[in-house]
């Protein structure tokens, strides 16, 4: 057999397969694509790493992102209500944003995510405005940026085509207080398609484009079935993440309809549906979004940050839905770190959790990795470290402490500079 391209050696390699096999040896790559993960003597190799007994593991997948509201970074130091953070904190931030700073967002989380060992992002992308050349030039700067951040990059334009008549009166403070336009963040329901279909065309390489309205209670049926059309591999939105929004709106004979309810009878329901938060679901909620194979996304930081006494992760897990995990927003949360993240979920489960199991250190690093590439669909690509999916990992130094397990250790007891290397289909994304 010819030598493979690169052999990572003398690793404690955290594989996250279906076995959840650790093997203390050598994870050996090909042409991108891990070739074998062993133990003993490693394969010849044109380049020879010594990980030195340290921990390679997948690359971490934030399933649920927004890039632009960076420059919004560590600006909320109060809880405040949710429709007072989105109108006068997240939008006026993002509706001043040139296509520049929108690329410089872009470059600035790229940056941050691959230091900290995150390799993929499902960015739910949005400067307002849909329709607009000014909206145009900043989704093509930010595709290009994400092009070029080496990261796999999944960005979900969000469109919107209505408001609900109960939010006036933030809307009117909003407005009242200057900087944020209500007309910005909605548009005509076919002028919000066009910029939904117009957004796949940049799809290419490790950029991919899914669906995206930002609500369901600010899409109508008409807009909710045209995304759920798209030749897309993926939709997103932020469902059931509060009370209110769980209620959903109306059905067309005017009787009340749940949020996921209305999904499934539009035919959006189903594997492709990427749900962020679900933190007001009910039982039968859960019930259907676990039958219909839907993803969840759970982002303990920043709901805990926004004032959040309740964790849903446990009777999300119990009902069978796959879930992973997202770093949220910049104003919400803390500079990406996905072991950050993995630490606020296990703190809020044990504090505020439901169901009857709380979460471990191993659970949460497979939300982090495997669990959070099924659920954006990637699942047999990436995700976990076994022969024939993409070279993604990282590597991380060893270090002193009590006897754990790996996977313990990189939760509960890993420092961000013990990043060492990532990797994405084999090439360095970072290396200190």
């Amino acid at each position: 057999m010819s030598a493979v391209d690169t052999v990572i050696d003398d690793a404690v390699v955290v594989t996250m397969d279906a076995a959840r096999r650790v093997v203390r040896g050598w994870v050996a790559i090909r042409d991108g694509v891990v070739d074998a993960v062993g133990e003993g003597p490693a394969p010849a190799a044109s380049e020879r790493i010594d990980a030195r007994g340290g921990i390679v593991h997948p690359g971490f997948v934030s399933a649920h992102t927004h890039s632009m509201d960076a420059a919004a970074a560590g600006s909320l130091d109060a809880s405040v209500p949710f429709f007072e953070w989105l109108f006068a904190t997240y939008y006026r931030t993002v509706l001043a944003l040139t296509p520049a700073d929108a690329a410089h967002a872009v470059r600035s989380l790229g940056a941050d995510a691959a230091r900290a060992g995150i390799t993929t992002v499902l960015d739910c992308w949005g400067v307002g405005d849909v329709g607009t050349r000014r909206a145009d030039e900043a989704f093509a700067a930010s595709a290009t940026a994400a092009r070029a951040s080496g990261i796999r990059w999944i960005l979900a334009p969000m469109v919107s085509d209505r408001l609900p008549a109960p939010w006036s009166p933030w809307l009117d403070a909003a407005e009242g207080a200057g900087g944020f336009r209500r007309d910005a963040l909605v548009a005509p329901t076919e002028t919000a398609l066009r910029f939904a279909a117009s957004a796949l065309d940049v799809a290419a390489g490790r950029v991919s484009v899914f669906a995206c309205t930002e609500l369901p209670e600010m899409a109508s049926d008409a807009l909710l079935v045209g995304l759920g059309a798209l030749d897309a591999p993926g939709i997103t939105t932020h469902l059931c993440a509060s009370d209110a929004g769980a209620a959903g709106i109306p059905d067309p004979e005017g009787r009340p309809e749940r949020a996921v309810a209305r999904l499934r009878r539009l035919g959006v329901l189903g594997p492709r549906l990427v749900g962020a938060h679900l933190s007001a679901t009910d039982p039968d909620d859960r019930a259907r979004l676990a039958s219909d194979g839907c993803g969840g996304v759970h982002c303990a930081a920043s709901s805990m940050y926004s004032g959040s006494r309740r964790s849903a992760l446990g009777e999300l897990r119990e009902s069978g839905i796959v879930m992973g995990l997202g770093l949220d927003n910049r104003s919400l949360n803390t500079p990406p770190d996905m072991v950050a993240e993995m630490r606020h979920a296990l703190a809020f489960d044990r504090t505020a959790g439901t169901g009857d199991r709380r979460v471990t250190a191993s659970d949460l690093l497979a939300h982090a990795t495997i669990d959070a590439a099924r659920v954006l669909g990637m699942g047999e690509v990436i995700g976990s470290l076994e022969p024939g999916k993409r070279a993604d990992l990282v590597v991380r130094a060893a270090s002193d402490g009590p006897p754990m397990s790996p996977e313990a250790r990189i939760v509960l007891a890993s420092r961000p500079e013990d990043v060492q290397l990532v990797l994405v289909d084999g090439e360095a994304l970072f290396a200190r």
